[in-house]
């Protein structure tokens, strides 16, 4: 009973923080439920897809009250996002998750530097093809009309959140978000989509992995109400906070997931 306290009160830190940066909270629930709580890292993963759902479905309730959700945007990742989470699931249990964890920490690093420095890019913008017209109301700022959102710029980028969160446990957000600001959507914005995105992630990664019989359904139960509360405080949190701080947030802590997910490897 002391050990579920415990993960309870994780989860709710985590849940506060995932909600803050959109990242559906799984960069921190995968390490979190395998090196504190000792669960083997396949069903830390998977429980972790499970957890997701609890905590996106928080943070998506309170960031739709606000109207941060772009549903337009959140529609067309969703799909290519789905059908990758479910091979990235697969394809976790086939191929040797260290080789496949120390290239994903690369691509954190990568991913991390975009948002702590502003002339580097690491998600390019894809701008051939189909697009649609964006306007967005920003309170500081009046409304600000993102001019162009191009569709193969949302399924690529989908695609690989999907397969990144599959193969990971993870969410997918940590791709979503900041390929949603590369377009020059405020981060609040890009946050509140991507959490919303996670949640068909989550039950398509869930599903998967529950199928593989990877999923601890206790821990799901304590870490989801957990986080599912933690989000609900996150969102209000994220709400109050400048963009230009949620991005510093997002690149320290990414530096952070990758430090400790190289140091796994070795340890």
């Amino acid at each position: 009973m002391f050990e579920y306290v415990i993960a309870w009160i994780v989860a709710l830190g985590c849940g506060i923080v995932s909600a803050i940066i959109g990242i559906g909270g799984g960069f921190f629930f995968v390490p979190t439920l395998t090196v504190l709580f000792h669960l083997d890292l396949r069903t830390a993963m998977g429980t972790s897809c499970a957890v997701i759902v609890f905590t996106s479905l928080s943070a998506s309730f309170w960031f739709s009250r606000q109207q941060k959700i772009l549903y337009r945007i959140a529609l067309v990742i969703i799909p290519p996002a789905v059908i990758c989470t479910i091979l990235g699931s697969f394809a976790a249990h086939l191929i040797d998750t260290r080789i496949l964890i120390f290239i994903f920490s690369c691509a954190l690093i990568m991913i991390s530097l975009e948002m702590l420095v502003p002339a580097f890019r690491f998600l390019v913008g894809i701008t051939r093809g189909p697009s649609f017209v964006l306007s967005i109301a920003v309170p500081v700022q009046g409304t600000q009309a993102v001019t162009r959102i191009p569709y193969l710029h949302l399924i690529v980028w989908g695609a690989a959140g999907g397969f990144v969160g599959g193969i990971t446990g993870t969410s997918g957000g940590v791709i979503f978000v900041p390929a949603l600001a590369t377009l020059g959507i405020p981060f609040i914005y890009a946050v509140a989509t991507s959490m919303f995105t996670v949640i068909a992630i989550g039950v398509a990664g869930t599903a998967t992995h529950a199928a593989l019989d990877s999923v601890s359904v206790p821990y799901v139960l304590v870490y989801g109400t957990g986080a599912a509360l933690g989000a609900c405080l996150g969102t209000a949190v994220a709400a109050r906070v400048r963009d230009i701080h949620i991005r510093q947030i997002f690149g320290f802590l990414l530096l952070a997931m990758a430090a400790l997910l190289i140091a796994g490897l070795f340890l």
